[in-house]
């Protein structure tokens, strides 16, 4: 195994250990979810690239559940992030819409042995919504003067809408090749993994590291 082709994996594993570290900190407030959250993206990761889950030389049926449980994760916390009550309403309605379509596409349309390829570009516009939202209200609603540097939940919105955004963007140039397994398709994939996933666990890195009770806008 060549971890220079990896570096996702080494960027996820690097926001699990800061994540781990800070625990203490974050304890009793809904950041302190990330640890098991990234444990779980951590031995998925492993887990496919050593091959654990890898059946009839395919690995895309645990891919669409990992996508699935990470839109879940993030979407909720986004939700517990918001302070407008309509924000909140319609986020929430949107959520289990997704999940709804999620389960049924995956069960009846594209199916569970590949890539959702649909499930990926809806669960991606609810996320970048949802942060978008949050952004609205940090600009609008913030009373006290303050650092958004210095917010983790500044961080942890950055990178999941850069991130969602990449992927937003690729899924939808590329989805059907990735649908239909083409090999071109991989290869281009694996850059994109590597740049996506190495900005959003650096931004989720970063706001652990930034995490002092009270500092959001609201608490």
């Amino acid at each position: 195994m060549v971890w220079s082709d990896y570096l996702y994996f080494l960027f996820e594993l690097m926001a699990f250990i800061v994540a781990l570290v800070q625990w203490p900190k974050m304890k009793g407030t809904p950041y302190s979810y990330f640890v098991p959250f990234l444990f779980f993206i951590v031995v998925y990761e492993f887990g496919t690239i050593r091959n654990w889950f890898s059946i009839n030389h395919s690995n895309l049926w645990i891919a669409n559940i990992e996508i699935t449980l990470f839109f879940v994760f993030n979407a909720l916390f986004l939700v517990g992030q918001l302070q407008t009550p309509s924000f909140k309403k319609r986020l929430r309605a949107a959520i289990v819409f997704t999940i709804a379509f999620t389960i049924i596409n995956m069960a009846f349309f594209q199916g569970f042995w590949k890539l959702d390829t649909v499930n990926i570009l809806l669960q991606d516009v609810v996320l970048i919504v949802s942060c978008c939202l949050y952004f609205s209200e940090l600009m609008h609603y913030t009373i006290l003067p303050l650092s958004i540097i210095k917010l983790p939940g500044f961080w942890v919105n950055t990178g999941l809408l850069l991130f969602c955004t990449i992927t937003f963007m690729f899924f939808a140039s590329y989805a059907y090749m990735a649908y239909k397994n083409n090999y071109n398709y991989f290869l281009l994939f694996w850059g994109i993994a590597n740049t996506s996933n190495a900005v959003l666990y650096s931004c989720l890195a970063v706001a652990f590291l930034c995490f002092r009770r009270g500092v959001e806008p609201g608490q």
